[in-house]
């Protein structure tokens, strides 16, 4: 689709970040995490009458940016840390005028991009939709620096101050920076064997793989009466430790059997766990960077070795172990217990004889209350993700629901539409 690109600034704090906090240090977990970008289109049918919705969003963003000091800096790799100096978050004004949009299509900077020495780490993209009325907020953030539950703080956040015209009473969200204090770095980087391409800035596989995946991005969406039904053709006693699944395990369930029947291999199942609820004490719900440690569920067998119950109640069970590791994690050490989770994570990853599915939850971080001052959004887009077998849940509008963004190969997603499960309990879209 044909994006114009009316205007691109880059939009500073309203206030100077202090000197003592021109340096935001990376943590432990934060180096973990890949140098590309990922990201969120808000869509909305209607538009502000105060003023300009460009005006009014860039005017907000300026003032919430002294509390988010680390997106306005800019990343330096070889010292793991931010340089905040007030460079400014970059903001893009468009317009498309057809009706095939898609979501990549509403983002200022693609999942698999590089997060460079000149690049900003929070970029904004308002795009108007001509043709159907529809305003796309669509926001992108270096994986570095946040993760899926810091990008739900700083849209809240955002949208409070928009919706108060930019006032601070009434933000509500008060961001926190301390993971660094509690997990240090150690300035060592992960990554190495994935190189920024010289002429795109995309990522490349290492010299080992020698195969080029078209990774396509679908959404299908489990409403409420859907995953009722589902639920009552459970065996309640295949329960994991006799509690009721919730929605999430539910289409992860789903979404992994089908995937595993179409690939035939034994499967690594990981999950995205956040930290923040799960320490002893916990930590604030407003902390701000990558603070999840990933769940590995082992499924030996193939296509029919296990039904919805039995994955349903592996996955459960890897989290549980996960959760125990977050209460584990001031007293065993951040980096033994970080380390000791990823490391079945790496085992599979590198063993030829396993696929590995990933699943993301943001079903709790409230992308669909983010009310700018015209309402809430009508739907909401995540960005794609350069990896395949990888799902991002989301709550759909009424909350009721699921949402998943389903990333697979070309091939594969034709397959897994035709899935018998996937037909009877969702229904895909774009």
């Amino acid at each position: 689709m044909k994006i114009n690109i009316v205007r691109r600034n880059f939009i500073k704090p309203s206030t100077p970040t202090p000197q003592n906090l021109k340096n935001y240090k990376l943590s432990f977990i934060d180096e973990l995490s890949p140098p590309s970008n990922f990201g969120v289109v808000l869509f909305y049918q209607s538009k502000p009458t105060t003023k300009p919705a460009n005006v009014l969003l860039e005017e907000s963003l300026s003032g919430i940016l002294p509390r988010f000091y680390p997106l306005a800096g800019r990343y330096i790799d070889e010292d793991f840390s931010v340089d905040c100096v007030d460079q400014g978050a970059e903001f893009v004004e468009a317009v498309a005028e057809g009706d095939d949009v898609e979501v990549d299509d509403l983002l200022p900077r693609r999942g698999d991009q590089f997060t460079g020495p000149t690049d900003p780490l929070l970029s904004v993209q308002v795009t108007e939709l001509v043709k159907c009325g529809t305003l796309a907020v669509g926001v992108s953030v270096s994986h570095k620096v946040f993760d899926a539950s810091s990008i739900g703080t700083f849209i809240a956040a955002w949208s409070n101050a928009s919706k108060n015209f930019g006032g601070e009473e009434g933000i509500g969200v008060v961001p926190n920076f301390d993971p660094h204090l509690l997990f240090p770095g150690k300035k060592r980087s992960y990554f190495g064997e994935m190189m920024p391409s010289e002429t795109n800035g995309e990522m490349k596989p290492s010299e080992t793989n020698h195969q080029t995946t078209t990774i396509v991005s679908k959404l299908f969406s489990f409403k409420k009466e859907s995953i009722t039904n589902l639920r009552s053709k459970l065996n309640p006693k295949q329960a994991f430790n006799n509690t009721i699944f919730s929605k999430v395990r539910l289409v992860s369930a789903v979404i992994a059997k089908a995937m595993i029947r179409i690939d035939g291999r034994p499967s690594l199942i990981l999950q995205a766990v956040n930290v923040r609820p799960r320490t002893a004490p916990p930590l604030p719900v407003h902390s701000c960077g990558n603070l999840a440690l990933h769940s590995v569920a082992k499924c030996p067998h193939g296509a029919d070795g296990l039904g919805l119950e039995e994955i349903a109640c592996v996955m459960s069970e890897a989290i549980e172990k996960t959760v125990s590791d977050c209460v584990k994690l001031e007293s065993r050490g951040y980096e033994e217990v970080v380390i000791g989770a990823e490391a079945g994570l790496i085992e599979g990853m590198m063993s030829s004889g396993m696929s590995y599915l990933s699943f993301s939850d943001w079903s709790r971080f409230g992308l669909y209350d983010a009310d700018f001052g015209w309402g809430k959004p009508s739907s909401v887009g995540i960005a794609r993700v350069p990896y395949e077998r990888a799902t991002v849940l989301v709550n759909d509008g009424d909350g009721g629901g699921i949402e998943a963004w389903v990333h697979l190969s070309l091939d594969d997603m034709v397959c897994f539409e035709e899935d018998d499960e996937i037909k009877l309990y969702a229904s895909g879209k774009m």
